[in-house]
């Protein structure tokens, strides 16, 4: 039982690492890490501003130590396990979805003033969520100290961040 614990956790931080990144036309948001420079890159599908209803997101690694630019798609046990994705519901040009490694809060992919973003709860503000960090205890990857989900306020413009402990 412990093992399966490890290894939930393991995937979970490997997520997470602290690293700013531009989002691109297509990014919705990315997941950085501590442990190590490198994202895990959430895009939104669509062709012609029309969602894909049935595969919103396109998730996948995209590496900045060792091989720089390299693009990976996500194995088969990443999606599943770790960085994949649920669909709740479908709308007219929207879906609202909870992550895999974070179900606490689901997000709604959706477009905003003529973009696509992912809108999220940041301190209780409608937001469009940019990134989520994770902080590991140092040499211990596997010790979740806290998550940032950051962002930024649709009401004002205002950049958010809100820190939520591993208790």
């Amino acid at each position: 039982m412990s093992s399966i614990k490890n290894l939930f956790a393991l995937l979970f931080l490997a997520i997470f690492s602290i690293a700013p990144l531009s989002l691109s036309a297509q990014r919705l948001f990315h997941i950085s890490r501590s442990v190590n420079r490198n994202l895990v890159c959430y895009d939104v599908n669509q062709k012609n501003n029309v969602l894909d209803q049935k595969n919103p997101i396109h998730v996948y690694w995209h590496n900045r130590t060792d091989n720089p630019g390299h693009e990976n798609e996500l194995s088969f046990i990443q999606r599943k396990l770790a960085y994949g994705y649920n669909v709740l519901s479908k709308g007219n040009n929207e879906v609202e979805v909870k992550l895999t490694a974070y179900k606490k809060r689901s997000l709604k992919v959706c477009m905003h003033k003529g973009k696509w973003i992912s809108k999220i709860n940041i301190n209780g503000k409608p937001s469009q969520l940019t990134e989520i960090q994770v902080k590991t205890k140092e040499g211990n990857p596997l010790n979740v100290l806290y998550i940032n989900l950051v962002g930024i306020s649709l009401a004002d413009g205002s950049k958010q961040i809100e820190k939520i402990e591993n208790k």
